[in-house]
This record gives C-alpha cells, structure tokens and sequence, in this order.
C-alpha cells in the first residue's frame, strides 16, 4: 500500500480521469483495481478527487469485490457534495442488493444506506425490507444497522416501515450479532423515550442466549438488563445464577458488566448483597495480576470505589496490591491508594513495611507519594502509629531533600492528631535544618518548633538563624509560619525570643512586600501592644485533636458514580456530565429561560453598579521601643516564663517605622499562578457562590468601556472563566471564576459594568482568604492599561 501514498504530482487527478476512462485498463481487471487504489489513496491524504465522482460510479459497476468495496466508500464520502450526481448510483445499488452473494448484498445495502440523502430514502424502502428478512445473517444484521443510519435521515419512513416493531420481532433471531444490533437500534432510536424496553420474555431470552454473543456484544447486553426488574426475589436468585459463570469470564469488560449487573440487582437487599460483594472479590483480584497495566489501573479504581461500601472488602488481599518493578508510576500510585484504604489492624505492618521499601525509588514523585501514604496510614490507625512513625524517622538517615521534606510535612500532621511524638521528632529538627530546602518542608519544620519548642533547648537559636536570613528566604508561605511560631514561642520562652521577635515584626512591617505577611506582622504587632494577655489567648489557644482530614473523608458523591459503574466515571470520580463535553459561557438570558443546563444563575444575588465600597484600614499603630526595634519593653518582675502574667509595657516612641506604612499596607502583592484549564459546571458555582460568605466588593474607575466579548477575552487571558454574562446594555452583569494551581483556592466574581457613569464594580469571593489579596490585584492588573490608565 505505501506505493499509493507518494508525493503528488501537478495534474495527476487529470491523470486518474484518463486511466479510470482508458479502454485498454477498463479490459484490465488487475490494472482497472490499480487506479481505483490510487484515488482511495489520494482521497486518505486529503487531495481532492471529486472530479472524478461520474468515473467512480462506473466503476463500481464491476464483479470484482474488492473494487467494488473501494468504489462504494468513495461515492459515501463525496454522495452529499455531489447530491445530484449520486442519484446515478442508486440503480447499481439496487441491483447489487439482489445479488445471490450475500456480501455484495450486504455491501450495497451498508453503501446505500451511507449515503446520508434524503432525496433517495424511497429507494431505500424495498432493499431494507427484504434485507431485514434476508437468509443470511450477515445481511440481516447490516440491515439493522442502516435502520440507524436510515433514521437520522428520514424518520418518517421508519415509521411508515413500522421498523421498530419488526426489530423487537427480531430480538428472536436465531443470528447473536443480529439479535446484538437490534439492541443497538432500538437503545439509539428510542433514546428520547429510555432506550429499548427489556420485559420479562426479552430479558430471559438475553440471558438464555449471553453465551453464544462475542466479548463485546455480552458487556452490551448486560448493560441493557440492569435496567429489568425482577417481579420476584426468587427471579432475582435464577438471574443471579446464570449470569454466575460470567464472573470467571476471560474478558474484563464482561466481568465488570456482570458486577455492575449484581450490585444493582441486590441493592435493596443489604444481607444478600455482602454475598455479592464476597463472590466478585476473587475476579477482581484476578483481573489486577493477570492484566496489562491499564486494565489493572481501571480495575484498581473500581475496586476502590467498591471499597468505600465495603471497607473490609480487600483487606486479606493486601499482598496483591504490592507495587511491582514493572509497573507504570500511575499503577504505582493507585496502588498507593488501595494499600492505604484497605489498611486494618491485621495488616497494616507488613503495608507499612513494603511502603517503606518504595521510599528509595529513583522515582521523587514515588518516594514522596509513599511517605505521605505511611502518613495516611498512621493518621487512620493509631495501633499502626507507633510501626509508622518509626520507620519516618529512619528517613532522617538518607539526608535526601525531598524525602526529608516530605518526612517533616507527614510529621507535622502526625503530631496534631499524637502529640506524644513530638518527644521522639523534636531532636531530629537540628540536622534537618541544613537539609531542608523545600518551602513546604521549611515551614513543616517552623511549625514544630512553635508548637512544640518548649520541649526542645536549641527551639529559639533554630528559629533565630532562619530569621537572621529572611531577606533571603524567598517562600511567603515560610515567612508566614515563621511569625505565627515566633508568637508563639516567645510565649513560652519570653527571655530568649524577644528580641528576635522584634527584629523578625520590624522586618515584616517595614520591609516585607508580601501583603499577607505584612499584613499578619502587623496584626502580631498591634495585638501585642494592645494586650499581652489577650495576644497570647489568641495566638496560642487551645486546639482539638485533628481525627481525620477533609480529603480523606468519603465523598458524598460515592452513590452517584455507582450508579455509572464499569465506565469512566469511577476513574475520572466525577459524573459523566461533568467531562463528556465542554460547556462554553452562558448569557443570563439563555440560563434564565433555561437554555443552559444546570440551576438559574440569575438568581445569583445582583450588585449594585452604583456602590462604592472602601476598604476599611486599620488605624496605624506609632512604632515604640529604644533598642531598635518594634518590641523593646520589660517584662514584669512578677510574672513566671510562659505565664499568664505578663504584661507588656510600651516605652515612648523613638523609632519611626520607615516608609509609608500607608503605602506597606497596599503595596504590592505577589503574583498569583492560576490554573488555565479548569472549567466549572453552573450548578458548581452556583453552589459555592450561595455557601461561600459575603466578600469584598470593589469599584474600579474605566477610561474606555469594554465590550462583553472584550471584557471575557481580557480576563481569560488572565486565566479568569467567563461563567455567564447579560446581553449588551447600559449595565452589563459578568460571572468569573479561577482557581489556583497551587493552593486549589476558587475563586468567584460578580461583576458589573456600568456604561453611563465608566464604573465597573467587582464583588470577590473564595475558598480561602488569605489568598483573596492576591487575586484583586491580578483582576485590577488585568484592567489596567486597557480599560484603567496606568500606573506611574
């Protein structure tokens, strides 16, 4: 075949039209198939032979099978650019489906009903009324498909055919694959009523007949009987029964057909069902050894979804989610997964042991991935912890960044749920210092020696040598723990952290441009010289034992996607409307009259364009203190280190803080990194617009209006979605949202933009403040140059 795909020539579709009319060729059956290749070949690489239709239809009147094939799918494809001149096939077509050979029978009636032209559909009706009653089953089943094809075309003369009738007669047919089709035919023809209706007579006949349909056709069927109920247990029992076998079928897509079909048959009767669930376990398991890679991947996420009904489900057969050398890092990881949920008191040992081993894995991802599962493990089972936390603290030992990093970030959950570790953590956090380079992991390591620093001497100096170099330290998130722990220990250990603590909320105030930061140094600072007492009750107050994470918890959405089982929901664990298709934006008006799909967005709570809202700044506190610094005061005699008694005296201004503290307080805030390929369903956003509280609202002075098509092109080129927005007027209503890469923290916009007065006023919300700071200056960056003058 590749000597039909070489390069083109000028001229050679004039070239093709002289051979395909050659006498001499025509005479040459072997040579004739030659040139009728070569236009096959042509028309695969995209060059244009429709010239050359009147040619190919003489062709195709030929005895020769082969070009008869190739003659037929090139008239299928140019049929609706050359309607007119199709209508010349039509007679060869006929005749061809009345030819004593069944497949050139079938073949003309697969072309003919490909044609795809409504102006031929009657010379469609006598060859697929005899083709559906044809001896052979081959042309049979080629006829119940062109009843589909027949349907998008001219519904009518499936009706006047009474085609859906004499399919449901043919689900007796003694051919599987014609009993398969009308399956297909009658599901894909009646979508707008439920599908095909599957009785008792249809489903007993199905099920009688299962064995004799291929691998593809029994995942089918099966799939089509989940919707019969039963009248009776006692018919649930003998279906059950016969589909039994199918579970040790070699085919996955069967046996997980077949599970699906069990659950959904026992899902009322919760006694019966814990037999079902006991009866798959063994195919499963058997699917995840024997199988490629990515049938064990689509295996390991079903199971797992099972698993969160039936916890205890895998748990004997831990060993068999052992990662193996060969497998792919995404096996790996979801075999991560599955060790983690299944973890029980009676294996968690040997998991944790076998984990253990994955740390040392060339791969980073891995080894973190498998310290964070041990970390998992521990938090689910405190019989486990204590195995746990001694092979985390063996990772010291390999004095590689990331996996001291990741030991610290897992310890540092740990310890809020056992605080009885710190005792054995706490004399590792020295010689990791010098390690540690990860941001995550500095600040895991911060937060140790604030929460837990009064057990560990050398707590105060570890912290001093990280804020003597904070003008270096490049992460927010770092500088951020490093305030909140300093607070804290000083009230511990006042003696040996007040002086520290005062560089470290100077440097914050005056010098910090990270908004958060100087925002929460500030705070530190005004609460400490407002009360002592009470800064201490809000900084170190007492917390609960964490028991179990947000992430870890089940989602409420586990009935949903079993209801999708055995597709690709239980992979992607979201609903299939969720990532079969790609919604654009919606207007209000189609949301409103219920074009678009999901909740009224107009019921979104309206701003008012004409609303100014400005920020309320807190007063500027005047800097105190003699030695230099923001805290230069003497502690009272009377009160003991650590006590409540201490009070904080502040001495006489002498310092002035330097720069405008106005211009700290709304300087320049760090970029922010947003996810540009996320996308929203409406009734998401509407959800966690009503839940989420009241935010900020901002009013933005324009120079030029935008349009609303510009106004969606400039925010996602910022990476900001356009949700809905109103038609043109004089004022303009938008829905944003965004989401961080980072942090997962959503965001939500209601804006407005008001023609008459140039005003566009924005109200803000998210899933976590402290990131909200950092998202208005990205949206005020957006406009800035465009629609607002800019900045000097």
């Amino acid at each position: 075949m590749a000597a039909y795909f070489t390069d083109s020539k000028k001229g050679e579709v004039n070239e093709l039209r002289n051979l395909l009319r050659n006498p001499e060729i025509q005479r040459d059956p072997a040579r004739y198939r030659y040139v009728v290749q070569k236009v096959i070949a042509f028309m695969t690489q995209g060059i244009d032979v429709a010239p050359l239709f009147t040619d190919m239809i003489m062709a195709s009147a030929s005895n020769d099978i082969i070009q008869k094939k190739l003659c037929y799918l090139y008239i299928g494809t140019y049929a609706e650019s050359h309607s007119e001149l199709a209508l010349l096939i039509v007679n060869t077509l006929q005749k061809d489906a009345r030819h004593q050979n069944p497949i050139v029978r079938a073949l003309a009636l697969r072309s003919m009903c490909s044609l795809r032209l409504p102006s031929i559909s009657e010379y469609i009706r006598e060859p697929l009324s005899n083709g559906l009653k044809d001896k052979s089953g081959y042309v049979r089943k080629t006829a119940v498909l062109g009843c589909v094809k027949l349907y998008y075309v001219d519904q009518q003369l499936i009706t006047d055919l009474n085609i859906v009738d004499r399919l449901y007669r043919m689900l007796r047919d003694t051919d599987p694959q014609v009993i398969c089709n009308c399956v297909i035919a009658l599901d894909e023809m009646l979508a707008n009523e439920g599908g095909i209706v599957v009785n008792k007579s249809i489903a007993h006949h199905l099920l009688n007949m299962l064995k004799d349909f291929n691998e593809w056709s029994q995942s089918l069927i099966l799939r089509v009987l989940s919707r019969y109920k039963p009248a009776d247990e006692d018919e649930m029992f003998d279906i059950l029964t016969m589909l039994d076998e199918r579970l040790k079928h070699a085919n996955s897509g069967v046996v997980l057909s077949t599970i699906q079909l069990f659950l959904q048959l026992t899902q009322n009767m919760p006694e019966v069902q814990e037999d079902v669930y006991e009866r798959i376990r063994a195919p499963l398991v058997t699917l995840v050894r024997s199988g490629t890679a990515e049938l064990a991947y689509a295996c390991l996420h079903h199971m797992q979804l099972l698993i969160t009904r039936r916890p205890r489900l895998l748990e004997a057969d831990y060993r068999t989610f052992f990662c193996r050398y060969n497998d792919p890092l995404y096996v790996k990881c979801k075999r991560l997964d599955l060790l983690i949920d299944i973890s029980a008191e009676s294996n968690a040992c040997p998991i944790i042991d076998e984990i253990s081993a994955y740390v040392s894995d060339v791969g980073v991802d891995m080894a973190r991935r498998s310290i964070r599962a041990l970390g998992k493990i521990a938090m689910r089972l405190e019989s486990a912890s204590q195995h746990a936390m001694g092979k985390l603290l063996s990772f010291f030992t390999m004095e590689f960044d990331y996996v001291t990093s990741e030991t610290l970030i897992v310890m540092q959950d740990l310890m809020r749920k056992y605080t009885w570790m710190a005792e054995a953590i706490l004399p590792q956090l020295p010689s990791c210092l010098e390690i540690v380079q990860d941001s995550e992991g500095r600040a895991a390591l911060v937060w140790m020696l604030g929460e837990h620093g009064e057990h560990l001497e050398d707590a105060p100096y570890l912290l001093e040598h990280i804020i003597d170099n904070i003008a270096t330290e490049e992460s927010s998130t770092v500088r951020l723990e490093l305030l909140t722990a300093t607070m804290k220990l000083f009230f511990k250990r006042p003696p040996e952290c007040q002086l520290m603590l005062g560089r470290l909320l100077e440097y914050a105030v005056d010098e910090e441009s990270n908004m958060d930061v100087h925002d929460r140094g500030m705070l530190y600072y005004r609460l400490l010289k407002a009360n002592a007492a009470e800064a201490k009750r809000v900084v170190c107050s007492p917390k609960e034992v964490i028991e179990q994470f947000a992430e870890d918890q089940v989602e409420e959405k586990t009935d949903l996607l079993f209801q999708h089982f055995n597709s690709l929901s239980a992979i992607y664990k979201q609903l299939p409307e969720l990532f079969i298709s790609r919604m654009p934006p919606y207007t209000l008006d189609e949301v409103a009259q219920g074009n678009a799909r999901g909740p009224d967005l107009a019921e979104l709570p309206p701003a008012d364009p004409h609303s100014e809202v400005v920020p309320a700044l807190a007063p500027i506190a005047a800097a105190a203190g003699t030695s230099g610094t923001l805290l230069d005061f003497d502690l009272a005699p009377a009160a003991s280190p650590g006590g409540a008694g201490h009070a904080i005296a502040a001495a006489g201004p002498s310092t002035q803080l330097t720069g405008d503290l106005m211009g700290l307080l709304q300087g320049p805030t760090a970029a922010i990194d947003l996810d540009p390929d996320f996308r929203m369903m409406p009734q998401d956003f509407q959800q966690h617009w009503v839940n989420l509280p009241e935010g900020e609202s901002q009013r933005y002075d324009l120079v030029v209006v935008p349009t609303p098509s510009e106004m969606e092109q400039t925010m996602m080129s910022c990476q900001i979605v356009t949700m809905a927005s109103s038609p043109p007027q004089e004022v303009t209503k938008f829905f944003f949202y965004a989401k961080q890469s980072t942090t997962n923290t959503m965001f939500f916009i209601e804006a407005t933009i008001d023609s008459r007065s140039s005003v566009l006023t924005a109200g803000f919300k998210c899933t976590d403040a402290s990131s909200l700071a950092q998202f208005r200056e990205h949206f005020r960056k957006s406009l800035v140059g465009k629609w607002m003058p800019l900045e000097i």
